[in-house]
């Protein structure tokens, strides 16, 4: 089975015949990797192309025409006339972010980019004046973090003094907070790079956004979920029957 896609909300990684669940143990190891596929409408176009993790013709197929908008867009597609929200994502410990998002999803938005806090600072009737807000704020904050920042600070707090700061600048309408983890995590996680042949196993600790933490001997590993899209995987008994060490990864 082939690696298509992943939840951070419902804890699993999707494939082209089922789901893996992210919620307790996991064992898998991973084999050859090719493109992913692509989706048509509700429909999921399988690909034997090699180019991994899409290959150019699955790549080209964008699922939200608004994702790249930064409201001067002439052409008002249907989704853009719906409610939005500017909002600002918290990373901890200080990493602030702003973005924009629907409405009725933002809470779900913050969750798969693993926000520790969100904030809706403003609500627009529709996304071009939401995208226009957001550009303006895009010269205090970024509107895109890196794998790398986010995981920087992931067994740390939200530093206290952020937080006062960005309450005293914004009249938040709404102030969500997250908590991803069965445990706090102890450390700063060890990056793991996947590879063909490679095995993941080990006790899932939690999913924050792409973030896939796991313990194992009392060291906790980090994936980036982004980087798993497109292999083939074989599932094993438990993770205490994978022969190929965690450590492995790290070498690559």
């Amino acid at each position: 089975m082939r690696i298509i896609g992943y939840s951070s909300i419902d804890r699993t990684l999707l494939t082209d015949t089922g789901n893996i669940s992210l919620a307790d143990d996991i064992g898998l190891i991973l084999r050859k990797r090719g493109c992913a596929g692509r989706w048509e409408d509700d429909r999921y176009i399988p690909c034997d192309s090699d180019t991994a993790p899409f290959c150019e013709r699955c790549s080209g197929i964008l699922p939200d025409p608004c994702i790249m908008c930064r409201g001067e867009c002439t052409k008002r597609e249907k989704t853009c006339t719906m409610e939005h929200s500017v909002y600002l994502a918290i990373f901890s410990p200080d990493l602030v972010k702003v973005g924009v998002s629907k409405t009725r999803r933002l809470e779900t938005r913050l969750m798969e980019q693993g926000a520790d806090v969100g904030l809706e600072i403003a609500r627009f009737p529709d996304g071009e004046l939401a995208r226009k807000r957001e550009q303006e704020l895009a010269a205090t904050y970024p509107d895109r973090v890196t794998f790398e920042n986010k995981i920087d600070g992931l067994s740390q707090p939200v530093n206290s003094e952020t937080l006062q700061m960005v309450y005293s600048r914004y009249d938040a309408g709404r102030v969500m907070r997250f908590d991803y983890f069965r445990e706090k995590p102890w450390m700063k996680p060890i990056v793991l790079e996947p590879h063909e042949n490679g095995a993941i196993s080990g006790r899932v600790l939690g999913v924050k956004g792409q973030a896939l933490v796991i313990e194992k001997g009392s060291t906790l590993y980090v994936i980036n979920m982004d980087g798993l899209i497109g292999y083939d995987v074989e599932q094993g008994k438990g993770p205490v029957n994978l022969q190929t060490s965690l450590l492995e990864f790290t070498k690559q």
